[in-house]
């Protein structure tokens, strides 16, 4: 994600940034809503899911989403609650489980419509993250998982001995810290992160106009669950295809090469490649070889299906 290896807490704080602007805190989501996040679909075929990162909008894949379509596949397009404007859910229990179980039951119903042509995801930074976690426990509605530029485990990045245990007091202080920011460091920090995740000016511009909508404790607590999460244990159960793409600034660097790369090891079918140009946003920065590889990755998966 970045060209030198960091320290835990500062990793996590230019994660955290792309919500560190606000303007106003979104409304929330009622107890009864469905899901925690808002979809956008469009196309047909088969069925590809895309999960923004970490308080990103879902337009960050509009190039990516465009291409998928005219090859011939439906898209859904992710923006998740409390991020972007979209608004926040109730309560005080665990985020990203209760994204990832709804995102379980909208690929099982996708499955079971077309078991046929079982649906694809793709995640980006917290995004790769679920779609680590659905490849490990969905498999069994799923063709296939690729993660731009996110891992299974982000604290271990940057410290190869990090546990969720010994994690925990930084997650919940980087939560606190978050919370106790003003408007104003809230947009400090943006303007300084941003500048380092993407290169294009006006990508950077755009992606920043949402982010300031997103809710900051969602944010925090999105970012506490990923830093005490470890999914490496379940790598060896994933039974689909998987493709990691590492950005170039991070793959600059030979030991955050081996760092992304032990981390998808265990997967029995996995390739990890790195971009060639930009920085932690691939599908902005890079977006003819993200499309390159997504396109490959899927051809094989339609191969594959057509031999059975």
């Amino acid at each position: 994600m970045h060209r030198t290896l960091l320290p835990l807490i500062q990793r996590s704080i230019l994660l955290l940034a792309l919500a560190l602007a606000f303007v106003a805190t979104p409304p929330a989501l009622g107890a009864d809503d469905p899901r925690p996040y808002r979809v956008d679909t469009a196309g047909e075929g088969r069925s590809i899911w895309l999960i923004p990162g970490l308080s990103n909008p879902g337009h960050v894949w509009d190039d990516l989403a465009g291409r998928l379509r005219a090859a011939g596949y439906r898209t859904y397009v992710l923006t998740l609650a409390g991020f972007a404007g979209v608004p926040a859910v109730h309560g005080d229990g665990p985020f990203l489980p209760r994204v990832r179980d709804a995102l379980a039951d909208d690929l099982a119903a996708e499955f079971e419509e077309n078991p046929g042509a079982p649906p694809v995801v793709i995640g980006h930074s917290l995004g790769g993250f679920l779609a680590f976690w659905l490849a490990a426990t969905e498999h069994q509605h799923l063709a296939g998982a690729i993660a731009v530029d996110g891992v299974p485990y982000l604290a271990a990045l940057g410290n190869a001995e990090a546990t969720p245990e010994r994690q925990r007091g930084a997650a919940d202080q980087l939560a606190a810290f978050m919370a106790s920011l003003t408007p104003e460091q809230f947009a400090q920090q943006n303007r300084m992160s941003l500048q380092g995740m993407v290169v294009d000016p006006e990508a950077r511009q755009r992606v920043g106009d949402d982010s300031v909508r997103s809710d900051p404790a969602t944010v925090g607590r999105a970012v506490a669950e990923m830093l005490t999460t470890d999914l490496r244990p379940l790598m060896s159960d994933v039974e689909v295809p998987v493709l990691l793409v590492q950005a170039a600034d991070s793959g600059a660097n030979d030991a955050m090469r081996a760092a992304y790369a032990a981390q998808v090891d265990a997967i029995p079918d996995h390739r990890h490649v790195v971009a060639e140009q930009g920085r932690h946003f691939v599908q902005l920065d890079d977006p003819e070889f993200l499309a390159g590889e997504v396109l490959e990755f899927l051809a094989r998966i339609e191969q594959d299906a057509g031999d059975e």
